[in-house]
């Protein structure tokens, strides 16, 4: 099992974080390939008119050409760019929209020694800018270098609007491999008193047990009006079901003030490898979320194994699954293909035999019981009323309401928090905007669904939730021609 070390080195971008994390790098194949990057970011509440946007970039030090310094060790050169322009992730072509936000450098790593280099040595850089609030794409471009060709990242940048003075609202979540207190106003990592020391890559376990989270929430005081105090939730679940795992999860109680830094951390030492969401989630005194963000993180313990939830596999001949119709399991796979994950989708379709993909239902909705302890299946009958309540709704002569665009996402996602309805523009075609407070592993997103040709059947034009059909200009498809 390859260890872990850690080392931080003063560059010209501040602090950079140098790490070994997984396995050893190929390095002839390295030294050809282009650069590896991985690009996260944030926004935060800035002024009435824009949000502070914050990019983290990690570079993996074995992708990177290394020269010896005038002075001692060794330092490499990253020519960078980074554009900001309106769009949405299907934009992913070239386009002549002009940046909101661009930002040109060169980034210099520095190390030591490069013997023993490993394919998670690890250096951060993160860049700050207040833009307005809206969709955007972000464009990463690091040149072409000699034998090393170049990079190019392209990837959905949802910015919102916060209004600190306003209603209640979280930030977007920074995840972070330390944080600590700090006076040094020049390095870049340095936030509201803290160094906070970004994880683009959002990858935690073996050797980089601790995740820091920061976030700020704003309007607290009108959580409980009247109060000087909030509660706080946060908690680690797994990425495709929002339950909380035993042992990770804070509550606190804090005084209001906005805006309020939320800051903390979580030990994933005891977690198996696999996709994580953090949720951080504002109560006020009747215990009710008011506000909720999460966000998706990554574990990697190969020495941690992962227990599968008790199932019912001696009582399956007794069970109503058992018992099913041909046609009743069709259709139940075609439900559960809704919401089921890639390695459970591959297997749904590798399943020939009727048996087999009856045993293959019951594990599915086994292993998403929230209170395995219950006569009753309370996910899943939560997930059929969905179904009922989109056929009953959505229902028409052309497709089963569960079938539908507003039907699927229903099921998929829940209600929306919100629906603003425009039925009877007299410049657009009828169209709808869902508004989510948060989806587990998005966080707040928004679905346009259009009634583009006329016949009242509304498809899902636009989502800033990944995965989803992602029109750049949507709002321009919305006027009649």
């Amino acid at each position: 099992m390859i260890g872990f070390s850690k080392v931080i080195f003063s560059t010209g971008t501040g602090i950079a974080l140098l790490a070994s994390f997984g396995f050893l790098a190929d390095s002839a194949r390295a030294q050809h390939a282009p650069v590896r990057v991985d690009v996260d970011y944030a926004a935060f509440a800035y002024d009435e008119a824009t949000s502070l946007i914050e990019v983290y970039i990690g570079v993996e030090a074995p992708f990177l050409d290394f020269e010896a310094a005038e002075t001692d060790g060794f330092v490499a050169l990253m020519p960078l760019r980074l554009e900001l322009a309106h769009g949405a992730a299907a934009d992913v072509g070239e386009s002549d929209t002009v940046p909101v936000w661009a930002d040109s450098t060169v980034l210099r790593f520095a190390l030591p020694d490069t013997a023993g280099m490993h394919s998670g040595h690890y250096f951060t850089h993160q860049t700050r800018s207040a833009v307005p609030p809206g969709d955007y794409v972000l464009d990463l471009t690091v040149p072409d270098r000699s034998a090393r060709p170049g990079l190019r990242i392209r990837q959905a940048f949802p910015v919102d609007r916060f209004e600190p003075d306003g209603a209640p609202a979280l930030s977007d979540i920074t995840l972070a491999t330390g944080i600590a207190p700090d006076n040094r106003r020049e390095n870049p990592f340095f936030k509201n008193g803290l160094l906070i020391h970004p994880s683009p890559n959002r990858l935690f376990g073996e050797g980089l047990y601790h995740m820091y989270y920061y976030a700020e929430a704003y309007g607290v005081e009108e959580i409980n009006p009247g109060n000087a105090t909030y509660i706080v939730y946060t908690y680690v679940a797994e990425a495709d079901h929002p339950r909380p795992i035993t042992d990770l999860e804070i509550r606190t109680q804090r005084a209001v003030r906005s805006p309020d830094v939320l800051v903390g951390s979580f030990d994933t030492s005891g977690l198996p490898t696999g996709s994580y969401a953090l949720h951080i989630v504002l109560l006020n005194d009747q215990n009710e979320g008011v506000v909720e963000r999460s966000l998706k993180f990554f574990v990697y313990n190969p020495g941690v194994s992962r227990e599968d939830p008790a199932v019912l596999e001696l009582d399956f001949e007794t069970s109503s699954y058992a018992e099913m119709s041909e046609d009743e399991v069709e259709q139940g796979m075609a439900y559960a293909r809704l919401i089921a994950n890639d390695m459970e989708g591959r297997r749904m379709r590798r399943l020939s035999e009727l048996d087999d993909r009856r045993r293959f239902l019951m594990d599915f909705w086994q292993k998403r019981d929230d209170q395995p302890m219950t006569p009753s299946n309370e996910f899943k009958d939560a997930f059929y009323r969905r179904i009922q309540y989109a056929n009953d709704r959505y229902t028409s002569n052309i497709e089963d309401g569960w079938e539908s665009d507003r039907g699927r996402v229903v099921v998929t996602y829940g209600l929306p928090n919100d629906i603003e309805p425009h039925l009877y523009d007299q410049a657009t075609v009828p169209y709808e905007i869902w508004q989510y407070n948060n989806i587990p592993g998005h966080g707040q997103s928004i679905f346009v669904f259009a009634d583009v040709n006329g016949f009242g059947r509304f498809e899902l034009l636009h989502s800033s939730v990944p995965g989803e059909r992602s029109l750049p200009n949507w709002r321009s498809a919305l006027y009649r021609r």
